[in-house]
């Protein structure tokens, strides 16, 4: 009885093992079912060697992808930092010139400015570019 528990008990651990390895062949990408040079299955030391180079690489990824993290983080420090001081700036230009108003162009005024540029281009736009069907027009 004893023996047949010890047997058991080490077979038990040993399918845990091998759930191990293939799970972890499943995990590393590096690590697929036939080695492609052998067409043999891979073995658990090349599951394992295979395993810490994916872990190292990605490891050194992190470590590159933190520093530009740090690096962006800064930088919008930095951007809003810019973007206060010319607010502030905005703002005592703006006191400095009580008279002055914010809005001096109407909309009516931008839009005839705008109308005005595009009537422009739609004009070049219709003298060289054939419109009479639509393969010459996309073409």
């Amino acid at each position: 009885r004893r023996r047949e528990a010890h047997t058991q008990a080490e077979q038990k651990r040993r399918d845990a093992i091998k759930r191990g390895y293939e799970d972890l062949q499943h995990l590393v990408p590096a690590c697929s079912q036939y080695d492609s040079t052998t067409s043999y299955k891979l073995s658990k030391a090349a599951i394992l060697s295979r395993s810490i180079e994916h872990i190292n690489h990605m490891s050194k990824d992190m470590s590159a992808q933190e520093k530009e993290l740090q690096r962006l983080r800064k930088e919008v420090v930095g951007l809003s930092i810019m973007k206060s001081n010319y607010e502030k700036m905005v703002q005592l230009h703006q006191q400095s010139q009580p008279g002055l108003q914010t809005n001096q162009i109407t909309d009516d005024v931008k839009f005839g400015i705008f109308e005005a540029i595009f009537d422009n281009l739609f004009q070049s736009f219709d003298k060289s570019v054939e419109v009479t069907n639509f393969t010459q027009l996309s073409g």
